[in-house]
């Protein structure tokens, strides 16, 4: 406000300490003014959250009505748009790329099952199958014995036939390797 005194006359001093007290009290009214609104918004806000308490319309539904709002105005957009488009042909090319991979490696395995190398496999894991089941007495599904008698009789086979095992001893003063 100094820029308004202007050295010379008391009349200019006067019209500035005048001017500068019009300017202090037209503050003071926008402040009141800017409080009074201040105490109306908040009554509003008020009246607004009763109204919405009345109807059932929550914190949350407010928020995921607001987060939907704004996701549908983003894919509104034009950047949104293009990079959609884009996505959806790298999409339709990366399927199709995997469809044809897919399909070889499924073609590819079909060869394999019906090779005479797999089949001689099948056959002997078939045979060597066959000959577990032959020794132990037949297979589970078949067998009628508990899971105890078939423990007790598989321990009472093993100690006849064979002596049993010890684990052999490392000295603590030598290493492993």
């Amino acid at each position: 406000m100094e820029d308004l005194k202007v050295e010379g006359t008391g009349e200019e001093e006067i019209r500035s300490e005048r001017t500068e007290e019009e300017l202090k009290t037209e503050l003071a009214k926008t402040e009141e003014e800017i409080e009074t609104l201040r105490q109306v918004l908040a009554a509003k806000v008020k009246q607004a959250e009763e109204l919405k308490r009345k109807l059932g319309i929550s914190k949350w539904s407010e928020f995921a009505n607001d987060l939907g709002q704004g996701l549908k105005n983003v894919q509104e957009t034009t950047a949104y748009q293009k990079t959609s488009e884009v996505a959806k042909v790298a999409a339709e090319k990366t399927t199709s790329v995997f469809g044809l991979v897919g399909g070889s490696i499924g073609r590819r395995l079909g060869e394999v099952r019906t090779s005479t190398a797999f089949k001689s496999f099948e056959e002997k894991v078939g045979s060597a199958v066959q000959g577990v089941r032959t020794k132990m007495g037949g297979s589970r599904s078949n067998s009628t014995n508990s899971f105890e008698d078939a423990l007790n009789s598989a321990g009472r086979r093993q100690s006849q036939t064979a002596t049993p095992a010890t684990s052999p001893t490392i000295p603590e003063d030598k290493p492993l390797s």
